[in-house]
Formats: C-alpha cells, sequence, structure tokens
C-alpha cells in the first residue's frame, strides 16, 4: 500500500512537476519536447509490474534517452564553436539558438545554468524515479520458515546435524530450549514523519477519488467556466459556452448520458491540449517575431505573449511589461482542465470495463444454467 502510493506520487505529482519546469526553465526547440511529454504523461497508465515493462516504463526511458541526447548534443557543439567565429556562422547561430543549441562563449555563467539545468535535472530525476519505481513495484519473495525462524534445511544437512547431536546433545538440549523463546526480528518502519506524509497522501488520495466519483462531471463542468472567465478571448468562449451549456442542460432538469458526457470529456481535452500547445508555440522568439503580442489577431485568439526576448541579448530571459496575473495563472487553470478530463476518462474506461465483464459472465451463467435445467427436464 505504501509503496502503491509513493509510485502514484513519484508518477503523477514529481514527474509532471519536473517537466513543467523543465519547460519553463527555458523556450525552444528542446523544451518543446519536453511540454509534449507533459501532456502524453497522463494519457499512460500508472506504474504497475505489467506497465513498467510495457508503455509506461518506455516512456520514463525516453525521457532520460532524450535528456541525456539534448544534453550531449548541447555540449558536443561548443566544440565547433570554439573554431569557427560568430561572423562567419551568423545564420546558423540564429538557427541553433531557435533549436536550443547555444554558444557558451556569448552566455554568461548564470544562463549557461539555466540551459543545462533542465536537461541535466530530468536525467537524474527521472532516472531516480524509474528505479524507485521498479524497486517498490519489485514482488516481495515470499521464504517458508520453521517455527523458531530457521529455514528448511536439506536431508543431507539432517543427516550431519543428527552425526554432530550425539556429540554434544547437552548444548543442544539448552540452545533448543532457547530457540522456542526467540521470535523473529521485527523489521524497523519508516521514520514517523515518513509515516505522516504516507496517511496523508493516503488522507488525500482517499479524498480525491471520493470527488472525482462522485462529483467529477460537477468538477469538469466548473473548470471549464473557470478557464472560460479568467481570460476572456474566442478560444476561452469555447469553454465558457460549453460551461453554459451544461449548467442550462441541468437546470431545466435534463439529465445527461455517460457516453454523451465522455464524447463531450474527449474532445474538451484535444482541444485543451492543443491550446495549451498552441501557447507554449507562442512564447518563443520565432513565433513572437511572425505575430507580434500587440498584434489584434493574436489578443482575439488570446494569444499572450508572456515571456519576451530580448533582441539585444537574446540569452536573457524576460516577461513583458504589459502582463497581469490572468496570463500567468490561465495557461496553469488549463492544464489542471486537461490532466483532469483525462483522468475522469481513464476512470470510467475502467468502471466500463468492470461492468463489460460483469454481464459477460452473468449472461455465461444464465445459459449454464438454462443448459443445466434443459438437462435436468429430459
Amino acid at each position: 500500500m505504501a509503496g502503491d502510493l509513493v509510485v502514484g506520487m513519484l508518477y503523477n505529482l514529481l514527474l509532471p512537476l519536473l517537466l513543467l519546469t523543465a519547460s519553463s526553465f527555458r523556450y525552444n526547440g528542446l523544451s518543446l519536447v519536453y511540454f509534449l511529454f507533459l501532456l502524453i504523461l497522463p494519457l499512460l497508465p500508472n506504474p504497475s509490474l505489467v506497465t513498467m515493462r510495457g508503455q509506461t516504463g518506455q516512456f520514463l526511458r525516453l525521457i532520460i534517452y532524450t535528456s541525456l541526447m539534448f544534453l550531449t548534443l548541447q555540449c558536443f557543439m561548443q566544440i565547433p564553436f570554439a573554431y569557427i567565429p560568430p561572423q562567419v556562422s551568423g545564420f546558423w547561430d540564429g538557427f541553433l539558438y531557435h533549436l536550443g543549441i547555444v554558444r557558451f562563449s556569448s552566455v554568461d555563467p548564470g544562463n549557461i545554468v539555466r540551459l543545462l539545468l533542465p536537461d541535466v535535472g530530468l536525467l537524474v530525476s527521472t532516472l531516480f524515479i524509474l528505479r524507485l519505481c521498479r524497486k517498490l513495484l519489485r514482488p516481495v519473495p515470499q521464504v517458508n520458515l520453521h517455527e523458531n525462524g530457521i529455514p528448511p534445511s536439506e536431508p543431507q544437512d539432517v543427516e550431519t546435524s543428527d552425526t554432530e547431536s550425539e556429540d554434544g546433545s547437552e548444548i543442544e538440549g539448552s540452545s533448543f530450549d532457547s530457540s522456542e523463546e526467540t521470535t523473529m526480528p521485527v523489521q524497523s518502519g519508516p521514520p514517523q514523519f515518513v509515516q505522516k506524509l504516507i496517511v496523508f497522501a493516503a488522507g488525500l488520495r482517499l479524498l480525491l477519488s471520493a470527488i472525482m466519483n462522485t462529483a467529477g462531471k460537477v468538477v469538469v463542468t466548473l473548470l471549464l467556466g473557470l478557464a472560460g472567465i479568467i481570460l476572456p478571448s474566442l478560444t476561452s468562449g469555447v469553454y465558457f459556452g460549453v460551461f453554459l451549456g451544461l449548467v442550462w442542460w441541468w437546470v431545466f432538469g435534463r439529465s445527461i448520458s455517460m457516453l454523451l458526457f465522455s464524447s463531450l470529456c474527449v474532445m474538451m481535452a484535444i482541444f485543451s491540449g492543443g491550446h495549451l500547445l498552441v501557447l507554449y508555440l507562442y512564447q518563443l522568439p520565432l513565433s513572437q517575431e511572425l505575430i507580434p503580442p500587440e498584434d489584434v489577431y493574436a489578443r482575439l485568439f488570446g494569444m499572450i505573449g508572456v515571456i519576451r526576448s530580448d533582441t539585444s541579448n537574446l540569452h536573457f530571459l524576460s516577461v513583458h511589461t504589459n502582463v497581469s496575473w490572468p496570463d500567468f495563472l490561465n495557461p496553469l487553470v488549463l492544464l489542471l482542465l486537461y490532466y483532469t478530463l483525462v483522468a475522469l476518462l481513464h476512470k470510467w474506461v475502467h468502471v466500463t470495463e468492470k461492468v463489460r465483464v460483469c454481464v459477460c459472465v452473468c449472461v455465461r451463467l444464465n445459459m449454464f444454467s438454462q443448459k443445466s435445467s434443459g438437462i435436468g427436464s429430459k
């Protein structure tokens, strides 16, 4: 139970935060890959003995290999940069900058750490998560013990012990008496702070599971309304329109079937995921050069440029002066809505599979009872 909780916290909480941090430290082609990993993460099943050998384990290894490849490429490209002056490779420096490969000789030490930290952090942390998940999900071997806590010995060992027991019967008798009183050593549990943390995580997991089971539709509806009003635009109007449609449908006393609501959740999950991807793409320097943040159509569709790249110093990261707190909160609400929709869809898929299995079992039992009754009547 504790191992499942730790694995769930590592995979569903720590890994998304690491991917979000890695994609927020820099904005280029390499960080776009990490943001795609952040969107793919909730679509995969949670770690288990089966999934760690399948899709989930392959996904974790893909993150490790990708971060290692990016780190190696970043360091390897410093060799040609040392021999090719910036005046000669002007166009290629700009192209590699948008891709994510930077000439370290023209960057201050602080920005070098900022550019390398996502790759190093994801490489170390994902490798740690992968090894810890494998260790916690490993089945515990069962050992058969005697009453005195000693594993059974082989027949050859029994024969040798019988010959030795004839020489020292008195000593063996006293040791046998003491062995009956000895018990298995009690394994020391985790520290008290860790136990309290595990209990808190278990309670929080039960609370969230109960909320999603009983009020999942209400939570999705509230998140849709929040995503629609926090930053008004044409794209956020889609969320607000769906929110109003659901509310008015319930006001008139109508009920929504599970099939219809799950189809709506699938469409909104695709739309919110695409909306997040477009918002992140617009934070790239090349996107803001093509479509400035002051453009009417960019603001009409909710494309707010939060990150600003200085033309005089491209490697310096700053924020636009005219942004406010809804501009920062809007992507977080969209990400929460996306993860909630995908989690609900996963839960409903498991429920429908269980119902399908129960229906198949009931049908087979009914057919078997009908056949047995027919045979009995004959």
